[in-house]
Parts: C-alpha cells; sequence; structure tokens
C-alpha cells in the first residue's frame, strides 16, 4: 500500500496549552473521502505557536474541495476542550507543486 504524506501546520488561539490528537479527513468534487493515518503521540498546541505534523493516506485525492479536521485528548488524563485554530495548511510531500 502506498501512503501520500502530507505535513499540517497549524496554529492555535486557545490560551491555555491543549494536548490530544488531530485527524484529517480530505474530500474531493467527487464525494471521495479519505482520513489520515497519523502517528500515536499527542501533540501539544500553545497559543500562537506553529505545530507540524506528519500525517499520510492510503489514497491521494486530486483536487480537494475540504478539509476537515477533529481534536480529540482521547485516553489522556483532563476535561475534554476545544481547539480553536487560527491558521492550518496542508502540503503535500508527494506533490510539492499543489
Amino acid at each position: 500500500f502506498a501512503v501520500y504524506n502530507y505535513l499540517l501546520d497549524i496554529i492555535t488561539w486557545n490560551k491555555s496549552i491543549r494536548r490530544g490528537f488531530i485527524k484529517v479527513k480530505i474530500t474531493d468534487y467527487s464525494g471521495n473521502t479519505v482520513e489520515s493515518e497519523m502517528n500515536s503521540e499527542a501533540s501539544t498546541f500553545q497559543q500562537y505557536k506553529k505545530v507540524k505534523i506528519l500525517t499520510g493516506f492510503y489514497q491521494d485525492l486530486d483536487k480537494i474541495s475540504k478539509i476537515s479536521l477533529t481534536f480529540s485528548t482521547k485516553t489522556l488524563i483532563g476535561p475534554k476542550h476545544k481547539l480553536r485554530i487560527l491558521q492550518m495548511r496542508l502540503k503535500s510531500l508527494n506533490n510539492p507543486e499543489r
């Protein structure tokens, strides 16, 4: 199976630190959707600090119409919180011209 790698850059504006996991879904104009396969380590998100996350998909969609993110604390101890995103960028590492 081929994996198509993407680099996800996220800047958040939460005042307090958030730790958790990001899942990415991309959808093309035909309605095809693929979900990311990410590492099992939680990321730490701080206000106005860029976080880079390597993610992969088993299928590469050419013309993306929609990107959705899901933030989860999974089994981390503590209350569940929202992740407020100030800026996000998803860049293909296999096709850098996109």
